[in-house]
């Protein structure tokens, strides 16, 4: 297994992770998601839908890529209709196959809401490609490449009680580069909740606990239906964390975010089959983050514009094992390490009546200066959102 960076696992881990409204906002406090209230709870808590109504565009610039969505929270009589485009499914199939030549990175969400304190949604995403015959020992295979991604999601909101659950199922098959069949299967649940602990005017105080898990299954054969390899994936993740906001004054904000522990298990097991016996090897991987801080400021400059600086700080003690076959002239190994990762960003927002511009300044352009005059930086910003309220 590959070893993760800090920021990916941390950005990725829990598959509620949110792009709705002011994840712009969020990124220049630290990312405290859902550890303050904020519009990117809606996916993480979709019952939150009531709380905000709106249409956002988000774009995001980095390795060397552009990404973008568009969401909408629209009222409907007494109800909530939520619409998410081009929504990051954690799923990239070119990376965990050995070729498979489609897409469902992307999705589009709806989300409804109703009751005032429950609502229920689903997103979905495919790719197919053109049927072929492929010749074989037993005459002709029929390719039938094809790709799809669904999810199902619900939550409750009320009293200061926020719940959110999501199920996620994938499934892809495809013919790859050496004339061998893929086929992947994956499946994902999640569980978030977090309770107000203290919610005043000047304060409040949130608790907030998490649980993912997931499996995932690759299987291969040559086209006379013989097995070449199987691998089976599987991961977990346990978080608890707490959110303070106090209010210095009417202008000025200060926000920290303590989450203890968040204890993140991988295993994964190759069985190549073949030879005279099937030769499997293991490897578990463990990460164990102790803590993760957020700590951040956000301040009202003036009447239309707003600033903040937000950071995070995170430790992690890391274990990796491998397990090899005993026909294999290799011996089993572990390691283990500490790792860390630190991150600030600065932002703005720019706020003229119901319409509002966040960013998040480019970090080389702070540090290394615009291209113009020597620097490296790529432009201004690297995330901005665009908000328009109801």
């Amino acid at each position: 297994m590959n070893k993760k960076t800090l920021f990916l696992l941390v950005a990725g881990l829990f598959i509620m992770t949110s792009i709705f409204a002011t994840q712009t906002r969020m990124s220049g406090l630290g990312n405290p998601t859902g550890l303050i209230e904020d519009d990117t709870d809606v996916f993480v808590y979709p019952a939150t839908i009531f709380n905000y109504s709106g249409a956002v565009a988000e774009l995001q610039q980095g390795a060397g890529s552009t990404q973008w969505n568009m969401s909408a929270n629209i009222p409907i009589l007494e109800y909530k209709l939520g619409v998410y485009l081009n929504r990051d499914t954690m799923i990239d199939l070119p990376g965990i196959g050995r070729g498979i030549d489609l897409d469902i990175a992307k999705s589009v969400e709806f989300n409804f809401g109703f009751m005032d304190k429950f609502a229920i949604g689903f997103g979905t995403a495919a790719d197919y490609d053109v049927e072929e015959e492929i010749p074989n020992a037993n005459g002709t295979f029929k390719n039938e490449p094809s790709a799809s991604y669904f999810s199902f999601f619900g939550g409750y909101s009320d009293n200061g009680l926020d719940v959110g659950l999501r199920l996620e199922m994938a499934r892809a098959e495809d013919i790859d580069n050496n004339g061998d069949f893929l086929e992947m299967s994956h499946t994902a649940f999640g569980l978030k909740g977090r309770q107000y602990i203290m919610n005043e005017d000047n304060m409040s105080l949130i608790v907030q606990a998490a649980y993912m898990m997931s499996m995932e299954e690759h299987n291969y054969e040559n086209l006379d239906g013989e097995k070449i390899q199987d691998k089976e994936l599987s991961e977990s993740m346990l978080e608890i964390g707490f959110g303070l906001q106090v209010k210095a004054n009417d202008r000025h904000k200060i926000i920290f975010g303590l989450t203890p522990i968040i204890y993140n298990p991988m295993s994964q097991e190759i069985t190549t089959y073949g030879g005279a016996d099937d030769i499997v090897v293991k490897s578990d991987d463990t990460w164990m983050f102790f803590p993760e801080y957020n700590l951040a400021v956000e301040s009202q400059i003036c009447s239309w514009l707003t600033g903040r600086v937000g950071a995070n700080q995170v430790y992690a003690h890391v274990t990796e094992e491998m397990d090899y076959d005993e026909t294999m002239a290799q011996e089993d190994t572990e390691e283990t390490y500490y790792a860390k990762n630190y991150n600030m960003n600065l932002g703005l927002t720019f706020s003229f009546g119901n319409f509002c511009l966040d960013t998040v300044l480019e970090q080389e352009l702070l540090f290394e200066g615009p291209d113009f005059i020597g620097g490296n930086a790529n432009g201004l910003a690297s995330e901005v959102s665009v908000k328009y309220k109801f």
